[in-house]
């Protein structure tokens, strides 16, 4: 099956995560993809299949060679809440011509706003009609794996045992929730989630939630000194003692402080901070300086606010650093495909994070998509096609005479 083909029966299926949700998964059709992923493996004569019906997660091994490493590959079927991901209609531009490109009457994709759409002059783009996001993220991810793993599946090449898993709900921190090793263990894996076309990243925030909740005391307001106090008001008093370091602000391994949630009146309000960076000290620091700016408010006015603090994942650089031989021998797969390595940090999550924190290193490999979460997302397809080459070379590389360290 041409990976065109692949893609676009994937983005075909709604499979926006719902984060009101607390478990796995958090929307029926999920389980849609995921039983047509477990059709398409059968088709393919896999060895191994394993549904998790009840979670939503698809696992499957292509037994190979015991002496070898055993490499996975892990990518999600949700898609973000951030822009509709229902009734999609992909756009299809052969031989991109390098200007903008119409979505719609209203809707323009710009290369001046993404320039990036310049690295693709002459190739094929698939792109959304300006009303949905398209689902590159991951369904681009999803269809690499299926085509290396058609690849593998019709070769002699000798190999190690391939492993795969694609997992629901990443995108609104779940991803890795009810993952079962018993199903998906390998020696280390990829997460094929990233951006750009030879991008390799084993780098990631420091990430933490923040809730607070602000109870005020309502009165008359003429009648208002010393007696009033006004939930809403120590709300904006709180964000504005937090420094200018916002998502909008900040690139490269610059953290933030990001409120993404605040309701209430006088009485009660409610806010949602998540709280980012790269290094371990300065993330600490962030959470203690939140922590001291409602210390100082709750003095002033009559202990009003509950914080609450809770780390969600951490920097996998910390484990994958340790791992030369990965690193060297991701980096030799994909020179071997011709293709430019780009290492960069991922201002964001994955499930690599927590896998590797599972004792599996896994770093993130670019998907090819842009934009994404967003009505102006793309993906290149001749891009789709070259990371599927770089997946079969990750497994060429390291089964070339390689036996498995004991």
């Amino acid at each position: 099956m041409q990976i065109i083909e692949r893609f676009l029966k994937y983005v075909s299926i709604d499979t926006t995560s719902d984060s009101k949700k607390e478990d796995t998964p958090s929307t029926n059709n999920q389980i849609k993809l995921a039983k047509l992923l477990v059709e398409e493996l059968r088709l393919l004569n896999v060895d191994q299949i394993h549904f998790d019906q009840k979670n939503c997660y698809v696992y499957a091994m292509l037994m190979g060679d015991k002496d070898l490493p055993k490499i996975g590959f892990v990518s999600h079927l949700d898609t973000s809440e951030a822009a509709s991901g229902k009734n999609i209609k992909p756009n299809i531009i052969k031989n991109y011509d390098g200007n903008d490109v119409m979505l719609n009457d209203n809707v323009v994709l710009s290369t001046e706003v993404y320039p990036d759409l310049k690295n693709h002059i002459g190739k094929t783009l698939i792109t959304t009609d300006g009303t949905t996001l398209l689902g590159a993220d991951d369904k681009a991810g999803i269809s690499e794996i299926m085509s290396m793993l058609e690849y593998y599946s019709s070769s002699n090449e000798k190999h190690g045992d391939i492993y795969v898993c694609f997992t629901p709900d990443e995108e609104i921190g779940l991803g890795t929730l009810h993952l079962d090793k018993k199903y998906f263990d390998p020696d280390f894996a990829y997460v094929v989630d990233g951006i750009s076309l030879g991008d390799f990243s084993y780098e990631n925030f420091n990430a933490a939630s923040a809730s607070i909740e602000i109870t005020g005391i309502p009165t008359h307001l003429g009648y208002a000194k010393d007696v009033l106090i006004n939930s809403v008001h120590i709300a904006t008093l709180i964000n504005a003692m937090l420094p200018d370091e916002v998502p909008e602000n900040t690139e490269g391994y610059e953290g933030y402080f990001c409120l993404e949630d605040i309701k209430g009146d006088i009485s009660k309000t409610t806010m949602e901070y998540i709280i980012r960076d790269f290094d371990k000290e300065n993330f600490e620091n962030r959470k203690q300086l939140l922590t001291k700016i409602v210390e100082v408010l709750n003095k002033k006015y009559n202990n009003s606010i509950k914080l609450n603090i809770k780390d969600t994942y951490y920097n996998m650089f910390d484990v994958i650093n340790k791992e030369e031989d990965l690193i060297n021998g991701t980096l030799t797969a994909i020179s071997n495909t011709g293709v430019t390595t780009n290492i960069e940090p991922v201002r964001g999550g994955s499930d690599g994070t927590r896998i590797s924190y599972d004792g599996i290193p896994c770093p993130i490999l670019g998907a090819g998509g842009h934009n994404f979460h967003s009505v102006y997302e793309y993906v290149c397809l001749e891009d789709m096609e070259k990371i599927t080459e770089i997946l079969i070379s990750i497994v060429k590389q390291f089964s070339k005479n390689k036996q498995k360290k004991k």
